[in-house]
């Protein structure tokens, strides 16, 4: 799946003119790097090609991030390789949702979902991911992301409803053939295909096929995982879902979402144009459909 696995060095869409040219320079470096590197020392360009891969980019939180946090209550659910850091608002008594962000994201991003939620008569769970946020970690991964999302909802015991962002919607759609108990998800701007994503990335840094093939055997041979495992056409299942993209995504590229439709017979699409690949977490029209959805079978 396009898993938004962008190098650490890489900056949002919105950065502003600053922040561009430094990507722009950061970006002919890493390529100039690669280029003398797969010449000269190709284990290390594999090697550093994987590190690429499987580290998250981080940035502080906000203000706004810290404050919706002071509303919460510490959610630390334990994990085998240490802790994941959550956070709960609302009524332990009421339905569950869990928001799970994407790769370099935090759960407070999702935090213009929470009050909605709240308002149709839920409890709300985020967390930081493995490798994100306050969970920490130096590198994270897809298989990363998936034992998160399957050590919270193993520690939270009945779930209402998944909401996703980008990787996060990808491991959520994963998570569900599994638990047909979760009844509903809301999967935003979810990546498809890991292996398009790493193609996606190489093209950006001018690495050959042959550097990226290697990168994905090492990769695959670290986890035991085969890359062909994370299709979303492997996912799948009866539960409602509404998948909500941008047209105009250019991270996750729109058709990544029709794939998701396509495989589960009762989604829906929710089509957005002009919002890109973050801004729709903080679309008031994109977070009230998706709220009054996961409530759609509620009285």
């Amino acid at each position: 799946m396009e898993l938004n696995l962008k190098p650490a060095f890489f900056w949002p869409i919105n950065s502003t003119s600053v922040r561009s040219v430094k990507f722009s320079t950061k970006l002919t470096w890493q390529r100039a790097i690669f280029r003398v590197l797969w010449q000269v020392a190709p284990r290390h360009a594999v090697e550093r090609a994987i590190r690429v891969m499987l580290t998250p980019p981080r940035q502080p939180f906000s203000d706004a991030e810290l404050a919706v946090l002071e509303e919460a209550s510490l959610l630390p659910v334990p994990l085998i390789s240490g802790r994941l850091i959550g956070w709960r608002w609302g009524r332990a008594a009421d339905p569950a949702v869990v928001l799970v962000h994407g790769w370099g994201g935090r759960g407070t991003q999702l935090r213009g979902f929470i009050e909605p939620m709240l308002e149709r008569g839920f409890w709300v769970v985020a967390y930081d991911a493995p490798g994100h946020g306050m969970t920490g970690g130096a590198q994270s991964s897809l298989p990363h992301f998936l034992q998160g999302l399957n050590a919270m909802l193993d520690h939270l015991g009945p779930v209402h409803a998944i909401v996703g962002h980008s990787l996060g919607g990808a491991v959520a759609a994963m998570a569900m053939v599994r638990r047909p108990g979760v009844k509903r998800a809301v999967l935003i701007a979810p990546p498809a295909s890991l292996a398009d994503s790493s193609r996606r990335i190489a093209g950006a840094l001018h690495w050959p096929e042959r550097l990226r093939a290697a990168m994905q055997r090492r990769i695959e041979y670290r986890f035991g995982l085969n890359w062909s495992e994370f299709e979303a056409e492997r996912a799948g299942g009866d539960q409602p879902m509404l998948v909500i993209h941008d047209r105009q995504d250019r991270e996750v590229p729109f058709g990544d979402g029709l794939r998701h439709l396509r495989t589960w017979p009762r989604a829906r699409l929710l089509e957005t144009s002009g919002l890109g690949h973050r801004r729709v977490l903080d679309d008031s029209t994109v977070i009230q459909a998706a709220a009054d959805f996961v409530a759609e079978d509620r009285p």
